[in-house]
């Protein structure tokens, strides 16, 4: 489970819950930059699933956690 923190405080309004394997991911970046890439390698690496289904995976993921403002984007 991952809170957003809005302002000062943490916003319990905005929950998002983590699958054994979304977690897995944001576990193995937490306060690292890290690219979709550097996802779809800890993926694969781990489950051995094919690349191009880990990509799928790791787009949704990604899609999520910036919609809910828990990752930024950097240029």
């Amino acid at each position: 489970m991952m809170v957003s923190q809005s302002g000062s405080g943490l916003d319990y309004t905005r929950v998002v819950t983590l699958n054994h394997t979304a977690a897995f991911l944001v576990e193995s970046v937490i306060q690292k930059d890290f690219t979709e890439e550097d996802l779809i390698d800890l993926l694969v690496e781990k489950y051995d699933v094919a690349r191009d289904v880990a990509a799928k995976d790791v787009q949704a993921l990604v899609g999520t956690l910036l919609k809910e403002g828990l990752v930024e984007k950097q240029e």
